[in-house]
């Protein structure tokens, strides 16, 4: 007679103790839960499996004969459609919602965190590269890259210290319609003075207020051609007086009210067409050019 028991322990903590008696030569098989027969077959002498339940809860016993031996078992059905298997799958679900918005609430915390510490360290580290560049700042020229590749739009500035070379983005879109505070855009090889830190030149920062002589000329003809195909009936030379004496009393936002001469408001809020016909209207800049320059109709 083989005689096994086993003790099942229930979500209530309650201990309920299972026993199982097999007679090997008869095949009467007697199953018994606290001391109560659940079961009973008769000539069992190949595999076979038996449910009872034990508290609404689904258990399999098994046997399996191998090599004229017979081995026992005992397991719990979680997945079974019972009753009591609905119920903890619902109370598992609800455990792992509460779980996922646990974890997204710890996520969503620890970013806020790190972004508030990273904004910070980014502030801070700014205000030191700026005390470096005010404090042992050197300044030489930079020159604007503008990628061919169509899916980068941002340019950088180059600019070479003790025959090194040294890149940074700008902050400024390569795009034409992107304008510099100046009021003019942004194109390959313009150049402006960067201030850099002299023991680390890849600390910088660009100055577009701060032209160089040779990016004041480029303006100075990228303007000038502009202005000779947009009026073609005044002479290259009343144009460029006019352009000389605007360049003198308003500097590079007064020319770029020049290169955009014929814009619409709409594509240009601050230099345009009517931008530029208030500027002729100036009665102290009328009178200079005029007297200057000659009288120019526009």
């Amino acid at each position: 007679m083989n005689q096994l028991s086993w003790t099942y322990l229930a979500d209530d903590g309650k201990q309920h103790f299972v026993g199982l008696a097999h007679g090997a030569e008869s095949g009467h098989l007697v199953v018994h839960c606290n001391s109560k027969v659940v079961l009973i077959d008769f000539k069992v002498f190949d595999n076979a499996s038996y449910s009872i339940f034990i508290d609404e809860q689904l258990c399999e016993i098994a046997i399996e004969k191998q090599e004229g031996q017979y081995f026992y078992s005992f397991e719990i059905d979680n997945q079974a459609d019972t009753p009591r298997n609905r119920a903890r799958k619902k109370l598992e679900k609800q455990h792992l919602l509460q779980s996922i918005a646990f974890l997204g609430t710890l996520v969503l915390i620890v970013s806020i965190a790190i972004f508030s510490i990273t904004r910070w360290t980014s502030k801070q580290d700014q205000r030191n590269i700026a005390t470096k560049l005010k404090g042992t700042g050197q300044q030489i020229s930079a020159k604007i890259l503008v990628p061919k590749e169509a899916s980068v739009d941002y340019a950088s500035y180059y600019f070479v210290v003790n025959g090194k070379s040294y890149a940074s983005s700008t902050t400024y879109s390569n795009k034409l319609t992107e304008l510099l505070p100046n009021g003019m855009p942004l194109e390959e090889g313009d150049e402006f003075l960067v201030t850099y830190v002299p023991s680390n030149p890849s600390l910088n920062e660009i100055d577009y207020g701060k032209p160089t002589q040779f990016q004041i000329n480029r303006y100075r003809d990228r303007v000038l051609n502009r202005l000779f195909e947009n009026n073609p009936k005044i002479t290259k030379e009343s144009l460029t007086c006019f352009f000389d004496q605007i360049y003198k009393e308003k500097g590079i936002e007064g020319v770029a009210q020049l290169y955009f001469q014929k814009t619409t408001s709409s594509k240009n809020s601050r230099h345009n067409r009517q931008t530029f016909e208030r500027l002729l209207q100036e009665s102290n800049l009328k009178e200079t050019i005029q007297k200057t320059c000659g009288k120019i109709s526009f």
